[in-house]
């Protein structure tokens, strides 16, 4: 059975996102798994910036954590918006956003962490949090290695053949070098896992009436004895 380190001490987290889905997907794992009482975790969820800051207003937060793509105003706004109430208030970035200057962008706010939606699922997100009373990283190491780990997902998701090995802790996709993992810290066996990308399928040629002989050839069959 998975052992997670959890605190005595209990969180309220404000989770800032507008995708419905994605919440819903996160209360049915918190709901099923019994997860906010196992992880000592309170969530509060709001989908804009102007709920968050009531929120803030009206009660305690331990931790927010917010999409920069968010309805109105986005994230960056937000932010400002937050250390102007509470200087101190740990903020993590959980998004979409993975491109070279979105990175950056986010590295330069004022937050503790950055974490991709395509690299790490909100249910090994929560255990991450979970486990830390300490959210702050070093983001220009961290925006390389996010780097470093889109690349590796872009090879895997557009070459026919990569070498890949994934967390056994935290299921976050790293290239086959990676001795320990960036996230969670987990070291990693060995153990290279091939992954096959999708090819498209392959596609039959059309039978087609040649004029005067109501026999049918296909496409390649009339190419043929069209250069004989």
């Amino acid at each position: 059975m998975e052992q997670i380190k959890t605190t005595s001490k209990q969180k309220t987290i404000l989770f800032v996102d507008a995708d419905k889905i994605l919440i819903h997907d996160i209360k049915e794992y918190l709901k099923n798994e019994k997860a906010e009482v196992k992880f000592g975790l309170n969530f509060i969820f709001v989908e804009n910036a102007r709920d968050t800051l009531k929120k803030l207003e009206e009660m305690k937060i331990d931790l927010v954590i917010l999409e920069i793509l968010l309805p109105i105003v986005n994230g960056y706004y937000l932010i400002n918006a937050i250390k102007k109430i509470n200087k101190e208030m740990p903020i993590i970035i959980y998004t979409k956003l993975k491109g070279p200057q979105d990175l950056a962008k986010m590295a330069s706010s004022e937050i503790d962490n950055i974490f991709i939606k395509t690299l790490i699922k909100p249910e090994d997100l929560i255990k991450t949090i979970a486990e830390r009373d300490d959210y702050k990283t070093e983001l220009d190491r961290l925006v390389l290695e996010l780097k470093s780990q889109i690349k590796t997902l872009s090879l895997v998701e557009g070459q026919s053949q990569v070498k890949v090995v994934h967390c056994p802790k935290c299921n976050l996709v790293l290239s086959a070098e990676s001795h320990f993992c960036n996230n969670c810290g987990q070291k990693i066996a060995k153990e290279i896992k091939k992954i096959k990308a999708k090819h498209a399928p392959s596609v039959e040629p059309v039978p087609t009436e040649v004029e005067g002989s109501g026999a049918k050839v296909s496409n390649t069959e009339g190419a043929k004895s069209t250069k004989k």
